[in-house]
């Protein structure tokens, strides 16, 4: 009797998982057909306002009303990426007329809950609202998603500042982050920092010149996002390679000096790369890596060493450095009759990948 219970329950839940799914596929399912009457609505409404020098008033009041709703708001960014695509400019004009609108909605989205809340800085940031304009109301809403907990409030927040373009409000705001004492990834940071719609020299030599008022975490994205944004700074990354840092920023200014070739720096890396510690490995892995932009005899002659490493990763990256610099199959001869048989094998199968992608490239 006790099992046919157990099972009667069993059924019961199935079936009442089974209704709650239809019932959900029915909301959901009557949900996008009235946003897509409503993006519908709102194309026709938006393309009645091109050309305009001043937009109606009753259009803005009724946008007011209307955009408290995520559901309108979700709607009405569909409509502006469809019309976007076929009239840039003029929505463009008429977003920057909308300021007043934004503004006041901003206050209205900071007192809902945070899932609301990040959606307003996503629409900040995607069509530049406040594009170079310093708006004291807003940046006080938008602090105060960088300060919660969540990683969507924080990150939609910091990309709304990128996407005005202002140096400081964008470099206080990681301060403001690094305060909070939450993690925030530094990819997440150096990605962002690449969307930085503003100045970006000017916020390079801001940051560099306060890059020790921050976190390490966020020191390594910032300078993470030197290497992929600008070659300018060969000459501070080596004497940061030369002054007493965390391993973690050294390895940032190696990668950096490696992807932006400086002869003065050769000599630093080869320090690196012909004294292996086996206590501080990483620093001859990140840096075989690197001489890959340094060829020369004696560049080859240290990465051949280190393909007999005792530490994997140094022979991985040593060899990866010795097939970017495109070398002859004959240039290893020493290499393969010699009596590491791993080497020899590691090289072999560099070689082989590089004809097997030749092969594909030629049948293409």
């Amino acid at each position: 009797m006790k099992i046919e219970i157990i099972v009667y329950i069993y059924l019961a839940v199935c079936l009442a998982m089974i209704g709650f799914n239809i019932v959900c596929i029915f909301l959901f399912s009557r949900n996008d057909r009235e946003t897509e009457q409503s993006r519908l609505y709102y194309i026709d409404l938006i393309k009645s306002q091109f050309g305009r020098e001043i937009l109606e008033d009753r259009h803005r009041l009724m946008l007011l009303k209307k955009l408290t709703k995520v559901r309108e708001l979700t709607a009405f960014d569909k409509s502006l990426e469809v019309l976007y695509a076929e009239y840039p400019e003029e929505v463009k004009a008429y977003l920057r007329k909308l300021e007043y609108v934004f503004e006041a909605l901003a206050h209205r989205y900071s007192r809902k809950n945070e899932i609301q809340m990040t959606y307003f800085p996503y629409i900040i940031a995607r069509y530049r609202l406040f594009y170079g304009e310093d708006m004291p109301q807003i940046n006080r809403i938008l602090v105060d998603l960088l300060e919660k907990p969540s990683i969507y409030c924080r990150e939609n927040a910091l990309n709304a500042f990128y996407s005005m373009g202002v140096t400081r409000n964008v470099a206080d705001a990681l301060k403001i982050i690094d305060n909070t004492g939450y993690y925030h990834n530094k990819k997440l940071l150096t990605d962002g920092l690449m969307t930085f719609a503003g100045d970006k020299k000017e916020l390079n030599e801001y940051l560099w010149e306060h890059l020790y008022d921050y976190s390490l975490n966020t020191q390594l994205g910032i300078l993470d996002y030197f290497r992929f944004s600008s070659g300018d700074y060969q000459e501070r990354m080596l004497r940061l390679l030369k002054e007493d840092h965390d391993s973690e920023i050294h390895f940032c200014a190696i990668r950096y000096l490696g992807r932006y070739p400086y002869e003065p720096a050769y000599e630093q890396l080869m320090k690196y790369a012909e004294h292996e510690d086996e206590m501080r490995w990483e620093y001859t892995s990140i840096t075989c890596f690197a001489l890959a932009s340094y060829p020369g005899e004696r560049t080859v002659a240290v990465l051949k060493k280190n393909l007999s490493s005792h530490n994997w990763y140094v022979r991985l990256n040593a060899s990866q450095a010795l097939e970017n610099l495109k070398l002859e199959y004959a240039d290893f001869t020493d290499i393969f009759e010699g009596d590491d048989r791993y080497a020899g094998e590691m090289m072999r199968y560099r070689f082989d990948r590089q004809k097997l992608r030749e092969r594909k490239a030629a049948a293409t």
